[in-house]
């Protein structure tokens, strides 16, 4: 696909619903005693993963427009391995979700998602009593799973990701005690604000006591993602000539960091009409921005951690130095996204340095139209997408890898450029 860069960028657009969430509500609406309704979830390739995982275990998942019904019928073991595609959300909560029944399941996925780490969630799942198999002592897919007997257990993770964080949570609601999960710093915490309304859980910074509970029917409604509302917000305040509203987007603190960095660059947003609900959410406008370069500390990265490749980029179109460090977590998502962003503004002319767990742009650069591979990586594809509207145009190898989490990614961005 080729981009061409935009003389003008203008418009409102209403991003898609929530994928971090709509993989929680859907899992959490699975251990549930009764129907559950998810209204406006996100249907994209990776949450119909978690759908097809919940599925082969005898949850009933129906369509009603805009709407899932979810009902737990009769458990059941899956008769063949389940394909978590390219969805770490999908493999590491959903190992979670299978440490509890009393089954025997087995999960594979792309080449991508075997690659990256799992032994984050089959170690401390096995504290709890879950029993793993699999490639590199039950590190990388295919891994099976024999649940069923969940006891108690005080965890300290190395690493903060709300996706492990879910998954010892979700075991542990089934455990025969109280359990205990910390983590360095603090994670997207949807899963918590879900859970705290059911008095399951209680935090206390960055620590979170899980005692065993069930799940109620529930109705529960998914904001706008912000990561994708990510894309636009980059738009706005780089190109040269740009105003956009992006309206509904969920404002979670604990997601919202990239918003933080931005206005300490000195980019023009503004938030409106906030509204509280399960989460927060409003309507985000966005104007061109005379943008300064800035240190992100590691202590800040899980809050923007999807948000680290347009970092990148934002930060070549700011004046001086943009430094990223202790995000070494990058690598080891869907691509080695730290390589993927120093290769492709490399590429386009961009002076940027590589480091172990980040990298330094020098700013204010002009970028140069080149071909651009994502990998198989649907935030670098539309990363890409983004810089070529703000420059001299990109062309894109496998675009359609945006349908991952964002499938309209590219109508979106024809009805704010001209």
């Amino acid at each position: 696909m080729k981009i061409e860069n935009a003389k003008m960028v203008r418009g409102e657009i209403t991003v898609p619903p929530d994928k971090s969430i709509t993989h929680r509500m859907i899992f959490f609406a699975s251990l549930s005693s009764g129907k559950c309704e998810i209204e406006n979830p996100l249907i994209a390739d990776d949450t119909m993963k978690t759908i097809d995982l919940v599925k082969s275990t005898g949850v009933n998942v129906s369509f009603e427009g805009n709407r899932l019904n979810v009902e737990v019928k009769n458990v059941r073991e899956p008769t063949s391995p389940i394909f978590c595609g390219n969805s770490g959300t999908t493999t590491r909560i959903g190992l979670g979700f299978l440490s509890r029944l009393p089954i025997f399941s087995v999960l594979y996925g792309d080449e991508s998602l075997s690659k990256r780490p799992m032994d984050r969630v089959t170690e401390p799942l096995s504290k709890l009593g879950a029993i793993f198999d699999g490639r590199n002592y039950a590190s990388n897919l295919p891994i099976s799973v024999r649940g069923g007997k969940i006891g108690h257990a005080d965890y300290i993770s190395k690493v903060s990701s709300a996706q492990v964080k879910t998954a010892f949570i979700v075991a542990a609601l089934n455990g025969d005690g109280i359990s205990t999960y910390r983590e360095p710093f603090e994670s997207r915490d949807h899963t918590e604000n879900f859970l705290k309304s059911l008095n399951a859980i209680e935090k206390t910074g960055n620590t979170i006591k899980v005692k065993p509970s069930k799940i109620p029917p529930f109705k529960s409604t998914v904001v706008g993602d912000f990561s994708s509302a990510a894309f636009f917000v980059t738009l706005g305040v780089c190109h040269q000539n740009a105003r956009v509203k992006i309206k509904g987007v969920g404002l979670n603190k604990t997601r919202t960091g990239f918003l933080s960095v931005l206005k300490k660059m000195g980019a023009q947003i503004d938030v409106s009409n906030v509204t509280q609900d399960f989460e927060p959410y409003g309507d985000l406008t966005v104007e061109s921005s005379a943008l300064e370069g800035i240190e992100i500390s590691p202590e800040e990265i899980p809050l923007l951690i999807d948000e680290i490749p347009l970092i990148g980029l934002v930060g070549a179109f700011a004046k001086g130095k943009t430094i990223v460090r202790g995000a070494a977590e990058l690598r080891t998502k869907e691509s080695d996204r730290i390589n993927a962003v120093v290769s492709i503004l490399s590429s386009m002319g961009v002076n940027i340095e590589e480091y172990p767990d980040g990298f330094k742009i020098e700013g204010d650069q002009k970028l140069k139209s080149c071909i651009i591979d994502p990998s198989g990586d649907h935030r670098i594809a539309m990363m890409a997408a983004i810089a070529g509207v703000c420059a001299d145009g990109v062309e894109i190898k496998n675009p359609e890898i945006v349908s991952i989490s964002y499938p309209s990614f590219f109508e979106d961005l024809k009805r704010v450029i001209s």
